[in-house]
Order: C-alpha cells, then structure tokens, then sequence
C-alpha cells in the first residue's frame, strides 16, 4: 500500500464509519483501521530514507513516531471498547468518536510522512478538526466548552503558523522559484534573507505549540485531555505532541545551514526554559488527575525543546525522550479511566488506597510515576542525563541548575499527589471496586515496561534509526 492510497481509504473509511450505528461493527473498523497501519508501516519501512512521490516521502524520523501512533492507536481502540461499555454510550456517539479517530490518526500520518510545508501545514489543520471531535465525547457543559477553545485557538495558532509559510514564500521568491519540498527549501536556505527565516521559525514555533502543549498556546491543550475522555488525552500527549515536534523539526532542520542556527537554538532554550516554569507553577496546584499528568506532559516537551536546543546528544536525548513518553504517558492516561470507574473522580481528594483497592492497576501508577520523574529504571533518566550533559557541553551550568530546580518542583508536585493516591487511606464515598479491569492494566504494564527495557538495554535498533533520522543535522 502507497501513502496516498492510505489516505484516501483513511478519508472513505472515516466517512463510513460515521454512518455505521452498529457499535461492534464501528470497533471493528477502527482495529480493520490499524491493521491496514500495520500493512503501512511495513511498506514504508521497506523504502526507508525514499522519496514516495511528489508530496511524500519514508522518512526515518516519521517512521519512529509511526511505530508509537501505531501502538497508541491499538491500545486506544481497546481501552474505548471498555469506555462504551461501562458508559454505555450511545450508537450515534460512538459512530462519530470512531469517525473521528479514524480521520485524526490518518492527519498525522500525513504530519509525519509529507514531504511539503505546504501539505505539512493542511495535515496539521486536520488533526485540529480530528481531535475536536474526540474532545465533544462526552456532551457536557465542560467538553463543549473545551472543543470550542481548541478550535478557535488550534485555528489562531494554524494561521500563525501559515504566516510563518508565508513568510518563507516571501523569501523564496526574492530568489526565484522554489519548490516548497523540505529538500529545495534546505538546499537554497542559505540563500534566503535570514530576517524572512528567523519570522518564519518564530511563526511556527509560536503556531505549532499548540500541538506539542508548548508556552505560548499551551492551556487549550490542557483543557482539551481534562474534558475529553482519557484515550483521548493518552493520545493527544503522545502521538499529538510527536506530530508537532516533528513540524517544528522540519523547518529547523531546512534552516539548520543557514546563520539563523544559533538564534534557533536560543528561541527554543527560551520556549522549553518558560514552558517548564509554567508547568512547575500549575502543578503545584492542580488537584485534578487528568490536568496533573496533562502539566507532566508540558514539562516533558519543554525538556525535549530544551534537550535539542543544545544540539549533539541534545538531539538524539529529544527524540528518545518522545518515544518513551508516550508509552509511559499514555498507560498513566489509560489507568486514569479505571481510577474514575472505582471512585467516580477524577480528583485526588476523592481518591485513596489506589494500591491496595486495585493492585494491578496501582502497579501501572506507582511504576508509572516512576517513569515520568526519571527514576531508575526508567529510560527517560537516560535521556534527562543527556540533556544535561549537552547543557555542561555548552557551558550552560546556571541554566542546569535552574532546570533541575524546577523539575525537582516538579516531582514533589507529581509525588505529594500520586503517593497520596496510592497509599493513604482518605474518606471516600461508595467504592465500586467492580471497576478495576486486570487485561487494561497488563496492557499498560506492558508500555511501562516497554520504558524500562528501552532504557536498562537501549536497543541497537532504536539507536540505530534516531541516529540515521538526525544524521543530517549539525553537530
């Protein structure tokens, strides 16, 4: 199966399945979905590095968020089979949800394979479209208002962003003509007016953080995984925030030979240095589940943004960070809809004895937590490490020290809430302990673990295919 292929049958079987009201036949389209993913994936990955037509092409780098979309979109359509069921929500809803991951799933794939800032910049937009549907699941006063603030700030940060691409056209054109492919952009980059490319970085850094949860237009993406159900958040702080990273990488690495490399590098120092301060304050204060692992999310990007900054290891830390965040993320998301079957809440005062009431499923958040502070054995303590070392590489000792402060903020936040949960035995309304779901839990143990492999052994061909996808960046 070819990439343009893939995204028509992505744009019929959405259509489709909206119009299917039998819920196990919608199910089944979507998992008919991720198998045709699977047969995808395998196509690309045999033309590795390919240019795939005009508008496409099997990159490296796409191909690894690829494989995590893939996974994340398999374990999605499982965890809502059990959401449907103990919700028992309704034909027509589960139709459009359906519908709507089918469509959202299939924008990122373009993210990640196009070849074009111009299709790049649409694919985005439909992920926006995509998404909003998912956020409205559940018809209440607060995802309504959470699907209109994502839509209308996605849509300002969109256009900020195709003023970034215009801006780019403008300097093209002082030259003559340019194909907007990554490649001719890249090649005739040094020729163009840095002044047109810095506007340009500086307009889809500000557009696209959106996406990766990012300062400036980073609170529609807090609202939208408190409001929408919690595959929904897994999703939007894993293979979302991937799908905007790999947008920002794109223009950087067109501009990465030009003169504008060093104020790039300090643009993102600024972004991820602001964005991790705005986590640690809102963190500290946050009693609500879903926005506490939503403010982790924003750290997180801010120390990959931080991390590739810093450029040498930096890169290879970013990427190997994002991979392990949105397993780690997505099974503490995952977990977070059994929590709300056992105790109807979502809040951390109305949640106790997490461990001893569900065992399992009190295993996948304690090593969970674990994971996101970057606690041995956890792979992202590798990649913090990193990131630290490119920050001392660069003689940026004081900003280590700020950092480390603020993640060390960071961590009592996260511990003084998730311990609580786990351990301390609180007043608590009626229990329905019915609602823990063990193969829900072995399947988010499984991401977790999964984190821990990749960073105990840190397997060569992973090592291997983020070195080649960043090979072409400079030192």
């Amino acid at each position: 199966m070819d990439i343009l292929t893939f995204i028509i049958v992505t744009a019929v079987l959405a259509g489709v399945t909206y119009f299917v009201r039998i819920i196990f036949l919608s199910h089944a389209l979507v998992f008919l979905y991720v198998a045709l993913m699977v047969i995808l994936g395998i196509s690309l990955g045999n033309k590795a590095g390919e240019s795939l037509g005009e508008f496409f092409f099997a990159d490296r780098l796409g191909l690894i968020f690829y494989v995590v979309l893939v996974i994340v979109s398999l374990l999605s359509a499982v965890h809502y089979i059990k959401f449907v069921h103990d919700r028992r929500v309704v034909p027509s809803s589960v139709a459009l949800h359906n519908a709507g991951t089918i469509l959202f799933t299939g924008a990122i794939v373009g993210v990640l394979f196009t070849s074009h800032f111009g299709t790049l910049w649409a694919f985005m937009e439909a992920t926006t479209l995509g998404a909003s549907v998912l956020i409205y699941h559940n018809r209440n006063q607060d995802s309504l208002e959470a699907t209109w603030k994502y839509l209308f700030v996605c849509s300002i940060g969109i256009a900020i962003a195709f003023a970034g691409i215009l801006f780019l056209g403008l300097a093209a054109h002082k030259v003559g003509h340019i194909d907007f492919t990554f490649a001719a952009i890249k090649t005739e980059a040094p020729r163009l007016n840095p002044i047109w490319l810095q506007a340009c970085f500086l307009l889809v850094l500000t557009g696209f953080s959106v996406k990766m949860g990012l300062v400036p237009l980073f609170n529609v993406d807090i609202d939208a995984k408190d409001a929408s159900p919690s595959q929904v958040g897994a999703s939007l702080s894993s293979v979302l925030m991937n799908a905007g990273f790999v947008a920002i990488y794109r223009f950087y690495d067109a501009f990465s030979g030009t003169t504008i490399l060093p104020w790039m590098n300090r643009l993102l120092m600024i972004t991820g240095l602001v964005s991790l301060f705005f986590a640690a304050a809102y963190l500290l204060k946050v009693k609500n589940i879903k926005r506490l692992f939503a403010y982790s999310s924003m750290e997180h990007a801010s120390l990959v943004i931080i991390a590739f900054s810093c450029g040498g290891v930096g890169y290879f830390a970013a990427v190997l960070h994002l991979i392990m965040h949105s397993l780690a993320k997505s099974s503490l998301f995952f977990q977070v809809s059994q929590m709300h079957r056992i105790y109807a809440s979502k809040m951390d005062d109305g949640i106790g004895s997490y461990l001893r009431i569900n065992p399992l499923g009190g295993l996948v958040l304690l090593l969970g937590f674990l994971s996101i502070i970057a606690m041995p054995p956890s792979g992202m303590l590798i990649t913090e490490l990193m990131m630290f070392q490119a920050l001392v590489a660069k003689n940026f000792w004081w900003l280590a020290v700020l950092i480390l402060i603020l993640v060390l903020v960071i961590i009592y936040g996260l511990a003084v809430r998730l311990l609580g949960i786990l351990f301390l035995k609180k007043p608590l309304a009626k229990i329905n302990t019915g609602g823990a779901s063990p193969y829900e839990s072995i399947l988010q143990l499984g991401l977790i673990l999964a984190v821990f492999y990749i960073g105990l052994f840190r397997p060569d061909f992973i090592v291997r295919n983020i070195e080649l996808a960043l090979k072409a960046l400079p030192l």
